[in-house]
């Protein structure tokens, strides 16, 4: 499932933010800042970003995927354009979950996981 998001930053600051969905344990502590500046150092993070020594590939996805909590931010440089598509249409598996290992919980491939 893919959603959009828009934000109408209409000054410049730092704004908090909280995930506002459920989506397991760590669910508490999914706070976030906003970071709203002019085109110019947005453009100038974008660079940077694209230069990161970490990359999101396919392994690196597979390994951020996994469930976990208040981990620091990080920035990666996309390596695969492709990647958001095939993760959407789950031609990379989806991460198993935090119930992976109890009986039962596993599902058949294509069948979508709304735990």
């Amino acid at each position: 499932m893919t959603t959009r998001l828009n934000l109408r930053a209409d000054s410049i600051g730092t704004f908090g933010g909280l995930a506002a969905h459920f989506s397991g344990d760590g669910f508490s502590d999914m706070h976030f800042d906003v970071h709203v500046v002019p085109p110019e150092e947005f453009s100038k993070w974008a660079g940077d970003a694209s230069r990161a020594d970490k990359a999101l590939d396919e392994r690196s996805y597979d390994q951020i995927a996994k469930p976990s909590m208040k981990n620091p931010p990080a920035v990666y440089r996309l390596v695969d354009p492709e990647l958001f598509q095939s993760i959407a249409m789950q031609k990379i598996p989806p991460s198993p979950g935090a119930q992976a290992g109890v009986k039962g919980a596993s599902l058949q491939a294509g069948v979508a996981d709304a735990r």
